[in-house]
């Protein structure tokens, strides 16, 4: 999986504590569980995660832009960023990052 999906779903989970309550007394006695807590975590983990990468497939170049900007805090980088933004535009195409081939040309 790609690790900006593992970055914002450790950032995004912090704290987050579905499936991992201590199971009561009479809850271990009934079964009222088919599946283990321990699967639970893990399948609630992984839908988590399909969903960032479903979102990041699906981000607009503007939630690109500004999620490259808010990462960008170096003073350089966002001259260079400003200057590339520019001359995208007037050439009417972008750099995307798509999370299966990687960065890509697209025209608009």
């Amino acid at each position: 999986m790609d690790s900006r999906i593992e970055h914002i779903f450790r950032e995004a989970m912090q704290g987050d504590t579905s499936f991992q309550e201590k199971d009561s007394g009479l809850s271990l006695f009934f079964g009222t569980h088919k599946y283990s807590k321990q699967e639970m975590r893990e399948t609630w983990d992984r839908a988590i995660k399909h969903g960032i990468e479903i979102g990041l497939r699906k981000a607009s170049l503007e939630g690109q832009r500004i999620e490259l900007n808010h990462n960008t805090p170096d003073g350089k980088h966002k001259e260079f960023l400003e200057k590339f933004y520019q001359l995208a535009s007037e050439y009417k195409c972008a750099v995307q990052y798509h999370p299966e081939v990687g960065m890509v040309v697209v025209a608009r």
